[in-house]
C-alpha cells in the first residue's frame, strides 16, 4: 500500500486575523509576513507562527506587552509596512512615466525625420522648461532617459511593435495595398 504525499498548499488553510496582534504577522501577496523582521513563514498554521515569534523574537518584549499594546504596536508597524511597499509603488509609477515619455519623444523624432541625437537636446529644453513652470517636479523630468542609444532602442522596439501587430493582421486581410515613399528605400 502506498500512501500518497500530503501537500499543504491544498489544505486551504487560511489567516486568522487573531495572528496578526497575537505574533505580529500579515499576509502580503498570500505571503505571511513578520511585521517585526519582514521575514516570511510558508505555511498558514499557527504553530509555525507561533515558533517563528517565540524564537526569532524572544528577547523583544513583546511577549510582556498587554493585548492593547500589542495591537498599538502592530497598528505602528503596520503603517510602516504599508509606507515602504508605497515607496517602491511611487518609485515604479515615475519611472514607468519617464520610460512612456521617452517613447513619445523618440516616436516624435522619427515621425519628424530629426536626428536621433535630438533627444538630448529636447531633455535639455525640457528640464529648462521645468525650471520656470514646476521646479518641484524636475526630478522626475530628469529621469527620463534620452540619449541617442536610448532613442535608437525605443525606436527600434516602435518598429518591432508595430511589424509584429501588421503581421498579426495581414492574415486577416481579403485583399492588402501598401505604398511606400523614398525614405523606406
Amino acid at each position: 500500500m502506498t500512501t500518497k504525499k500530503r501537500k499543504v498548499d491544498s489544505e486551504c488553510r487560511a489567516f486568522n486575523d487573531e495572528w496578526t496582534w497575537k505574533y505580529f504577522f500579515t499576509v502580503l501577496k498570500d505571503k505571511l509576513v513578520c511585521l517585526i523582521c519582514n521575514e516570511a513563514v510558508a505555511v498558514f498554521k499557527e504553530y509555525n507562527i507561533s515558533r517563528h515569534f517565540t524564537s526569532k523574537h524572544k528577547n523583544c518584549n513583546y511577549e510582556a506587552m498587554s493585548e492593547y499594546e500589542r495591537k498599538q504596536n502592530v497598528e505602528s508597524l503596520c503603517k510602516k509596512l504599508s509606507g515602504r511597499q508605497n515607496f517602491f509603488k511611487k518609485v515604479n509609477t515615475i519611472q514607468e512615466a519617464a520610460t512612456h515619455a521617452s517613447y513619445i519623444v523618440a516616436y516624435n523624432i522619427t515621425k519628424n525625420n530629426k536626428a536621433l541625437s535630438d533627444g538630448e537636446f529636447v531633455k535639455k529644453c525640457m528640464l529648462q522648461d521645468c525650471d520656470v513652470l514646476c521646479p518641484d517636479k524636475k526630478n522626475n523630468f530628469q529621469t527620463v532617459s534620452l540619449s541617442r542609444k536610448t532613442v535608437t532602442s525605443r525606436i527600434e522596439a516602435i518598429y518591432k511593435n508595430l511589424t509584429s501587430q501588421l503581421e498579426s493582421k495581414i492574415g486577416q486581410f481579403k485583399f492588402c495595398s501598401i505604398a511606400m515613399d523614398e525614405t523606406l528605400i
